[in-house]
Order: structure tokens, then sequence, then C-alpha cells
């Protein structure tokens, strides 16, 4: 059997089937591919076998796989892992293994590396490809100072893939660019997944989410207060374990999420280690939910907005024993709480994980001028802005203490 074709070779030796966009993907051969792919297109499996068809093809190159987290990278790494231990021949083939780096006896490896904020992690490496997995998300500089330069010895091959956000970053210009080979799959494009689905999806998440998540759509990024190339710079590896924190309580309303938020002191910023939203039915249940978090991870103190129906709620918590504190919400309030998270990370000073809801929730955060020189916040229409809120309340907390300056 011939492995030259990689369809062949997915198909055949990985028991994958691609559908006919997968096809196109595997089969080609530039070096510069920019695949922009909506939710549930299997981009990140079908680019895990080119990786290892690309490894088994070609003797002693180097790949490196490049996520803004290490968290994020390990998942395509650990997909190459699995159809690697799936086949015995394939097994076979493997001289060294770690969590993070695969070597064949052939001389190719492959390395999962997270980015970080200023791309520390991967200066030094010479590689023949170098995968940019959420692409979208990872520092501009990053890109262009960092990852373009470890291919420049090897004449190496670049392939970006990503759900897209803002046209105002490197990934966009790819995509727009006739040097690169475009890939544009809207997530209709994979026969498994439903109209009824992605009409479930528009209404849940709103048009401008639907569009970029589902849609493969770029949007401009214009009016909000937390510009995605602000939250970019921010995206980091976190510990989701561990007591202690400062938590954040936005109960929503009928129409929006409740939403918790909880972040933790580390060194001289912050870092958000716990974010949820849901839709409810009872606050009771979800308060309940807050205590259970409570007693799991022992909060320090828990800042709930308390306009509209949030004393009743405030008052539930205190009932349970979870030490938790009201704030009423003006003009003024609200603003304190935004410039405070803004600044936050305009100083670099706080670390969020990979977590698209909470990005979207802080990118669609608008504001506009008082005439009294202040700001008037509001959200996009159909989105949802209640974990930016538990974040911002969760921050302002860490900051207050209870009362007690925390230095942060």
């Amino acid at each position: 059997m011939s492995v030259v074709d990689p369809v062949l070779f997915s198909g055949r030796l990985l028991g994958f089937k691609p559908f006919d966009y997968q096809e196109a993907l595997l089969r080609d051969e530039s070096k510069r591919i920019c695949a922009c792919m909506g939710r549930q297109t299997g981009k990140s499996t079908t680019i895990a076998v080119k990786v290892l068809h690309y490894a088994f093809t070609h003797r002693g190159v180097t790949t490196v796989i490049v996520s803004p987290t290490l968290r994020q990278s390990i998942l395509m790494y650990d997909k190459v892992a699995r159809f690697v231990d799936s086949r015995d021949v394939l097994r076979a083939s493997v001289r060294s293994r770690s969590r993070i780096r695969l070597e064949l006896t052939n001389g190719a490896s492959i390395t999962a590396l997270p980015c970080g904020r200023f791309g520390s992690t991967l200066r030094g490496y010479s590689v023949d490809l170098v995968i940019l997995d959420e692409a979208a998300f990872i520092p501009e500089e990053v890109v262009s100072d960092v990852v373009f330069p470890m291919t420049a010895a090897t004449s190496g091959s670049v392939w970006m893939l990503s759900t897209p956000w803002d046209k105002g970053h490197v990934f966009h210009r790819c995509f727009s660019s006739r040097e690169w080979s475009v890939h544009h799959v809207p997530s209709g494009r994979n026969p498994l997944v439903s109209k009824q689905f992605l009409d479930e999806q528009r209404v849940l998440l709103g048009e401008e989410r639907f569009g970029r998540e589902y849609l493969a759509e770029f949007l401009d990024d214009v009016d909000t207060y937390f510009p995605m190339d602000l939250i970019r710079g921010c995206i980091g590896d976190v510990s989701p374990v561990g007591e202690g924190g400062y938590a954040g309580y936005d109960p929503g309303g009928k129409r929006d999420y409740a939403a918790l938020a909880v972040v933790r002191v580390k060194g001289d910023g912050l870092e958000v280690c716990y974010v949820e939203q849901r839709l409810v039915d009872s606050y009771t249940d979800f308060n309940v939910h807050v205590l259970d978090l409570h007693r799991e991870r022992r909060f320090a103190s828990v800042l709930v907005d308390v306009t509209g129906l949030g004393g009743p709620i405030l008052e539930h918590l205190k009932e349970l024993s979870v030490p938790a504190e009201g704030l009423q919400f003006n003009g003024r309030v609200k603003e304190d709480l935004m410039s405070n998270l803004r600044l936050l990370f305009e100083q670099g000073r706080i670390v969020i994980p990979d977590d698209r809801d909470l990005m979207a929730s802080l990118n669609c955060v608008e504001y506009e001028r008082t005439r009294t020189g202040g700001y008037r916040f509001t959200h996009k229409e159909g989105s949802h802005d209640d974990l930016a809120v538990a974040l911002a309340l969760a921050c302002w907390c860490a900051r207050t203490g209870r009362g007690e300056i925390v230095r942060i």
C-alpha cells in the first residue's frame, strides 16, 4: 500500500474517512495554509492526520504544534497520539514519547508547545513545520517575530487553523492573501451537522457570535471596550484547582445568564481560575451550586451585583454561610469596575483561560462617552456580557478584599 497520498493514508491506515473539504485540506501541498473553519468541521482532527502523514513520509523533520496555551496544544497532540496508538504498525514506529513530544524511528518529531504572551517558549527552535492551532487567538507579535523566523533556515511550512475573530489580526490578512492557500469551511459543510442544530445555536449565541463560530465569518472589532487584541495578549495557562480566590456573581436576568468568575492573586497580578455561565430557572439552585464551589475552593469573598433581583439572592447566599457581599450598580460604579478590569488587561496583570464564552462576553461590551466625560456601557444586541461583569466584580473584590487592601 502506498502512503504517499494522505487520503489513502488516513483511510486505510488510520481508519479516518474524510469529507470532501477534509480531503482537499489533506491533499494541499502548499507551504502556507490558512484553514478558517467553523466549529464541528473536524479541523483539528484533519490537521492531526496531516501532521502524522507529514512526519511518516518525511525523514528527520521537526514539527511543532503551537497554541495560545499548552492545554490547547496538547489537545491536538493527543489526537495525533491516539491515531498512533490505534495501529500496531504506527506504534512500532515510535522511538520515544512524552506528554508533549513524539519521536519516530525515521527521526521525525512532533512537539506541542504554548506560545505564551511573548513566544519565549518557542525561541531557539528551527523547524520544518509549524502548526498554529487557534491562530486567531495567538498574539500577532508572536506570529511575526517568533513563529516565522523558526522556519527561516529550513524554508519550512506554516499551517494556520482557527475559527475566525477580528479583521485586525494576521490570521485575517493571511486569509485574504493570494500568497496563502485558503480553506474556508462553515459548519454547515459537515453533513453530520443538522440545520436544526445550527438554528438552535443561532438563537442561543446571537447573530454575531454565530457568524464567527459556525459561519466562519470575520467581523469588525469596533466600539468594543475590550478589543480582541487586548484580550489576546492575556490568554495563558491557568490552574483551575486550588483554594482561595475572589468570586464575582452576576445574577443576569430572564434572558441573560447567571455568571460566576473566580480570580486568584498571583504575584503582582491575577489569574482567572474559574468561569461559568448558565441560564437558570431557579436562583436557589444556582446559589446552592455557588455554595458547593465555596466548600470546595473556600472563597475569600463573593461580590454580588444586587441591582434588581440581586438583593434576595445575596440574602440567600448569606443564609447558606457563603462569604458574600453586595454591590449596587449605577453608572459610576460600573465605570469603576470596567475601568479597573481594562487596566489589568492593559498592564498585562491578568491571565485568562482560553475560554470562548469569556472572550465573547468581554469582546461584546460596548461603550460611549457621556456628556460629563464618563462612560456608558452596553453590549451588542443578541450578545451576553454577564461573564464580563462577573469578572469585573471578581477583580474588584480582589482589589478591595472585603475592606482589606490586597496588593495586585
